[in-house]
């Protein structure tokens, strides 16, 4: 059985293949570089989404902070701050169970849909590769 690193070793060889073929010193492959972008822009693309949204609820949570420190800043009755308090930290489990649960179901229903259009375009992606002359192929600046 090969070992992990054995594996390794042929992934990032296998990847080392793919750049040289994507990136040759005569310029990209446009035929395989479309691809190769598209898959890449659609991940950073539902980062970035995700990015916004936790982006947006950590300033909602500051905003709460702020508002128990000025709770807080005026001791009085004991009561009222511990009530104060306790709302605040119930408020925030509440709102952080909402976050993970909104954030997982985007996360769910993007991944059923996303893992079909990933597996088409990595299918392109390997046909066009296929057909331009493998991954071993050999590009010149000049005609041979």
């Amino acid at each position: 059985m090969p070992s992990k690193s054995d594996a390794k070793a042929r992934t990032s060889a296998g990847y080392a293949e793919l750049v040289k073929r994507l990136l040759p010193p005569d310029g990209p492959d446009p035929a395989m570089l479309g691809p190769f972008v598209a898959l890449h822009t659609q991940a950073a693309d539902r980062m970035l989404q995700h990015n916004q949204e936790w982006l947006r609820f950590t300033a909602d949570r500051i905003t709460c902070d702020r508002a128990l420190l000025a709770n807080l800043s005026n001791p009085g009755d004991p009561a009222a701050i511990a009530s104060a308090w306790s709302e605040f930290f119930s408020g925030a489990i509440d709102d952080y169970s909402a976050l993970y649960r909104r954030l997982w179901g985007q996360y769910a229903e993007e991944m059923t849909a996303a893992v079909f259009d990933s597996q088409k375009q990595a299918q392109d992606f390997i046909m066009t590769a296929m057909q331009g002359g493998g991954f071993g192929e050999k590009r010149h600046a000049t005609p041979v």
